[in-house]
């Protein structure tokens, strides 16, 4: 896989609260960089799903609800 490299400005304080949270995990910048993304590209990926879910049933339930009656994204 190729890999790319993608340059990132942060405000003072959330630099700060990078560099705390990746050194309590023991992992570089980058690596929580990615991992972050990662989670949230899933996240949008699965609400995405469920918002797709929400325009067919006809249904008084949330969001949250339609998605673990039928597990998306699991």
């Amino acid at each position: 896989m190729m890999s790319s490299q993608v340059l990132v400005r942060l405000d003072g304080s959330l630099a700060e609260e990078l560099d705390r949270m990746a050194k309590s995990l023991g992992v570089s910048r980058a690596e929580l960089v990615r991992i972050a993304l990662r989670h949230f590209l899933k996240r949008e990926k699965r609400d995405l799903k469920t918002k797709r879910i929400r325009g067919l049933v006809k249904s008084r339930l949330s969001l949250e609800e339609l998605e673990e009656m039928y597990q998306v994204g699991r």
